[in-house]
């Protein structure tokens, strides 16, 4: 049986101070690879002005999918950690599966830890060893607000249009993207997620554009929402215009009059070289959504999971998104605009 994915922890870590440096290189490790993980030197800030005595009780007991705790000598002897596993010993006492992942420095037995209960020996393994021993344990896992230290994804396409820009460039553009993300509503990043997945792809280097009303339909939302998304988006450095265009032929009698809505980002920062961001936002998207299906490519972008960033780009795929960047500046007709944030 999975573990529900509702808990605010993956893991939460239990362990003395005088392990913490084995404990802290697992943690990182674990962090980086898109696990939540508990850890206290993370929630410095958090744990501020708290009970801890009440609040690490609740962490213990209920935040995390599991409870890892690190068995040696001095673990034995600490009052907090006494209190951190009575916590975790009174969630597993109510669950008919296991919670408490027992991980051993040496022989040390821990009252209320069965000798029959199987652990793992830390004497032979390394914290990135370690560490993914515990990633294997939880299986599928769902990061939230994450973006991977090595986005090679993003990289190898901007290198294919861009071969002179620098990777710390492409990094710190990718960053301050996520950032602004990272600020959005659930609102907000359902909607950004379907015009980047529904819009016309046509040189993504300026815009994201489509007829508002195929929006409005796969969206839910209806144009009034759409317009009240848009606008507070406008803070965050999203810029939007709908223009009315005409298709079809006049001769024929099939001219047909449309809403073209185009959505595009903007930097507004001093220190970030492009000010049009809409490339680096969309392939981050396009490599989130990479052989996802609709509804799993909605969920992990309103996750901000950017965890799939780190894989290689598909020939194929790279073939496709280079096609929707013109090699020559195209002229469009002038169009009437009917709004825009700019106005």
């Amino acid at each position: 049986m999975k573990k529900c994915f509702d808990k605010e922890y993956d893991v939460v870590l239990s362990f003395a101070g005088e392990d913490r440096k084995y404990v802290e290189r697992t943690a990182s490790f674990l962090r980086k690879s898109g696990v939540k993980v508990f850890y206290d030197m993370y929630e410095d800030v958090n744990l501020w002005g708290k009970d801890l005595y009440q609040h690490l009780d609740d962490v213990y007991q209920n935040k995390g999918k599991y409870a890892v705790v690190f068995i040696s000598e001095a673990y034995g002897k600490k009052l907090w950690t006494n209190h951190e596993l009575k916590s975790a010993q009174a969630r597993a006492f109510t669950e008919s599966e296991e919670y408490i992942l027992p991980a051993k420095f040496d022989d040390t037995e821990i009252p209320g830890i069965r000798k029959t209960t199987a652990y793992v020996s830390l004497r032979e393994l390394t914290p990135l060893q370690f560490a993914k021993k515990i990633i294997k344990k939880l299986g599928d896992i769902e990061p939230e607000n994450f973006l991977p230290d090595n986005i090679v994804y993003v990289r190898q396409i901007i290198k294919e249009i861009n071969p002179e820009i620098e990777d710390e460039t492409i990094d710190s553009h990718v960053s301050h993207v996520f950032s602004k993300l990272k600020k959005t509503t659930d609102r907000e990043k359902h909607f950004l997620s379907i015009i980047v997945m529904y819009a016309c792809r046509h040189d993504i280097t300026q815009d994201l554009h489509e007829d508002i009303t195929l929006i409005e339909r796969v969206s839910g939302f209806n144009r009034q929402e759409i317009l009240e998304i848009l606008k507070s988006l406008t803070n965050l450095g999203f810029e939007y215009k709908i223009t009315k265009s005409i298709h079809g032929c006049k001769e024929d009698g099939n001219e047909q009059e449309y809403e073209l809505l185009s959505v595009n980002l903007i930097s507004r920062h001093p220190e970030i070289e492009y000010d049009n961001l809409t490339i680096f936002l969309s392939l981050m998207y396009f490599g989130a959504m990479s052989g996802k299906c609709e509804s799993c490519s909605i969920k992990t972008l309103t996750r901000l999971d950017f965890s799939d960033l780190k894989d290689n780009v598909d020939k194929d795929e790279l073939e496709a998104i280079l096609s929707y960047i013109p090699e020559d500046d195209e002229e469009d007709g002038e169009d009437d605009i009917v709004e825009n944030n700019n106005s």
